[in-house]
């Protein structure tokens, strides 16, 4: 009889292949993951079915190797070189992502293990947890020149680049709440701009969706707040003639 087989696959991608061995160094990690189904070729491929439950992330640090940020996940840090990161569920045919931000130090020309990874989860259709062998990424340091001028990888940059909207979202929303609504309205405006801008520079239609989105939200944002403060400055007024 044939059986359907499972598994969960991850790609692991640096913003840059090499980086400078002379100093200090800023790198990102994408890191991406999704369930695959081996099935019968009589049978159909479902791309609603649930695969794998409690998806969890364990990383590693290599020696003077720090976590400056994580982007499109929150992880419980368990001391200075171990992180858990839990991850949900995983359906067919759909794909996850997340990115680390890593400070790895200067280092002698060489290859490096950096991070090391590993998977856990339960595997609905056969009811069980999988622990997957580690695996561990590593990063080559060199001292040639021409890196300074190197560009990153397209998809980590970009991915990037759409995770940072947030934050300058909730920068944003806290200068409203302070009453600052010039200063919010513009880090909303200056953002969407900047995604308008890589829109028609690499002719993506991704940045052009989060631009549309965030001047919406740039306009949402601007008349509540300002009919909050209308709202506040009506009542303190009420108030005054009142007493």
């Amino acid at each position: 009889m044939d059986v359907l087989q499972s598994g969960l696959y991850s790609d692991f991608t640096w913003s840059h292949s090499h980086v400078s061995a002379g100093g200090t160094s800023q790198v990102f990690l994408l890191i991406e993951w999704r369930a695959g189904v081996l099935r019968p070729k009589t049978q159909s491929k479902g791309f609603n079915q649930h695969i794998a439950e409690e998806v969890q992330l364990h990383l590693q640090l290599g020696e003077r190797v720090q976590l400056v940020h994580m982007y499109g996940c929150q992880g419980e840090v368990l001391n200075d070189r171990n992180i858990s990161l839990s991850l949900g569920s995983l359906f067919e045919g759909k794909s996850k992502q997340l990115l680390l931000e890593l400070s790895v130090g200067s280092r002698s020309s060489g290859v490096y293990p950096i991070i090391t990874a590993l998977w856990t989860y339960v595997d609905v259709l056969k009811q069980k947890v999988v622990l997957q062998p580690s695996r561990t990424i590593p990063l080559q340091f060199s001292n040639h020149t021409a890196l300074k001028y190197r560009n990153p990888d397209y998809r980590v940059e970009k991915v990037l680049k759409l995770y940072q909207n947030a934050s300058i979202l909730e920068q944003a929303r806290g200068e409203l709440e302070q009453g600052n609504l010039a200063e919010g309205e513009d880090l909303i405006r200056r953002q969407a701009d900047e995604m308008l801008v890589y829109a028609t520079r690499f002719r993506d239609a991704d940045y052009l969706k989060e631009a549309e989105a965030l001047y919406k939200l740039s306009s949402l944002y601007m008349d509540t707040y300002r009919q909050s403060q209308s709202g506040n400055a009506n009542s303190k007024r009420d108030f005054r003639l009142k007493n």
